[in-house]
Parts: structure tokens; sequence; C-alpha cells
């Protein structure tokens, strides 16, 4: 009578211990396919992914190793959480692979309400000025990948040193004449340097103004010394002191001549 009671009470157990089994088989399957079919949206979700530049020119703008921030929008909206879960499956690959410098993904954010991807990016060394640089943003699970759309890269390159010139005049020890307008350019070094934005100014407006532009215009006899500032580092400056003449000539009552008498 023991031995048969044994025994049943071991084939309920085995029994049980099977429906268990069973049941852990079934849940892990319905786990690996919610899994599979995550991955799936996320991978529907990339095709819809479009950079926003942060520049009207459209590009990533590389500024040596610093760090820059990428946005992409996500549509809809409502999957962008679901790219920053599955965050650390993204990367930014070069077009020319493993050869290109790199940009690595430091981390991520992002909401449904914004629609907006986040990341913050550190450039790798060996970005020329010269280089043909695109990256697209991948998503790879190890059984599916896809690669949005390629972004080129703009490689910002600092001057160094800065001089002036005036277009047409070699020699700016003789005066500029009132009555006429010079343009005047700035000169950077290296000459491919891209933050070439220029400050203009006249230290005595009464003998000559200058513009935004360059563009000089002698008022009166006198000197002023004009001043280039770089907009990229306040402390890169060149200046030249030029002479105006040729404005009005007051009349000498003393030997009566005037203006139409001087030379």
């Amino acid at each position: 009578m023991r031995n048969k009671t044994f025994i049943t009470l071991f084939m309920a157990m085995l029994l049980f211990a099977m429906a268990c089994n069973k049941s852990d088989i079934e849940n892990q399957g319905q786990r690996i396919d919610s899994i599979e079919n995550s991955m799936k949206s996320i991978v529907k979700q990339l095709q819809s992914l479009v950079f926003i530049p942060e520049y009207n020119d459209g590009y990533i703008h590389v500024d040596g190793t610093k760090t820059i921030t990428l946005q992409y929008r996500v549509e809809p909206k409502k999957l962008t959480s679901k790219l920053v879960e599955y965050g650390k499956q993204l990367a930014l690959e070069g077009k020319s692979g493993t050869q290109s410098p790199t940009l690595s993904i430091n981390n991520f954010s992002g909401d449904d309400l914004s629609g907006v991807l986040n990341l913050s990016v550190t450039p790798g060394s060996g970005f020329e000025y010269n280089g043909n640089y695109a990256f697209s943003l991948v998503f790879s699970d190890n059984v599916s990948s896809f690669a949005s759309a390629y972004t080129p890269v703009f490689v910002v390159v600092h001057p160094t040193a800065m001089t002036i010139s005036f277009v047409g005049i070699q020699d700016i020890s003789q005066p500029f004449l009132v009555g006429n307008t010079y343009q005047v350019q700035a000169h950077f070094t290296p000459a491919y340097a891209t933050e070439t934005g220029v400050i203009w100014t006249s230290s005595n407006t009464d003998a000559a103004t200058i513009d935004a532009n360059g563009v000089l215009t002698p008022v009166n006899n006198g000197k002023t010394t004009i001043t280039a500032v770089s907009t990229d580092n306040p402390e890169l400056k060149y200046n030249v002191t030029i002479t105006i003449t040729g404005g009005d000539i007051p009349v000498n009552p003393d030997n009566g001549t005037g203006q139409d008498q001087a030379e």
C-alpha cells in the first residue's frame, strides 16, 4: 500500500514538473517572440530617421575631438523611447569603414512627445579638412540591421594668424582719398581655415568709417587705425594706420587761397 502511494505521489510530482517546464518554455518562447517583434519595430523605425542639422548647411560639424550633439527626428514619435531602450545597438558608421575617423556615441536620450533622438557623440582623431566624410546611423541586433541615410561631415578649421589688405592698393602709406571707397580683406593662416568671420573697426570715424563687410569710406582729412578682429578668436587681430586726404581745405584769408587753389 505504501509503495503504491509513493508511486502515485512520484508520478504526480513528475507530471507537475513537466507542466512547469512546458509553461516555462512557452513563456520563454513568448519573451523571445516579443523581443524579435521589438527588434523588427526598431528596424522599421530606423527607416524613418531623419538627421536634424544644427546648421543650415545640413552637415555634421566636427571640431577636433570636441563632443557634439546630433539629433534625429523620429516618425512615428511614439517609437522614440524604443530607440532609447535599444540605444546600445546604435552606432555611427562612416562610408570607408574602419579606415575612416570615428564618431563614437557616448549616450542617448529622447522621448515620445518630442519625437527627437539625441546622441552625444565624440569624434575620433584623424578628420582632415579636405576629407570626404559621411556617416549613417546604424542599428544591428546580430540578426538584422539597417543604416539610415548618410549625412556629410564639415570639418571645422580654426585660424592661427591673420593679416589684412586693401583691394587694388599696393602701398598703404599713400593717402586714401575722400570721395572714394575701398574694399578691405582679411587673410587667414592656414589658408583653408573655415572660421573666417571678422569684426571691423575704425579708431577715428571722423576720418573714415568701415562697415561689417570691410568697405572703407574716407570721410575727412586725418588718420585712423583700421582693425580686424577674428570672431572665432578675439585675441587674433590685425591693424594698420592709414592717412585720409582730399577733404575740405579751409580758406586762408592771409594769402587769399581757397579750395579751388589748393593742390
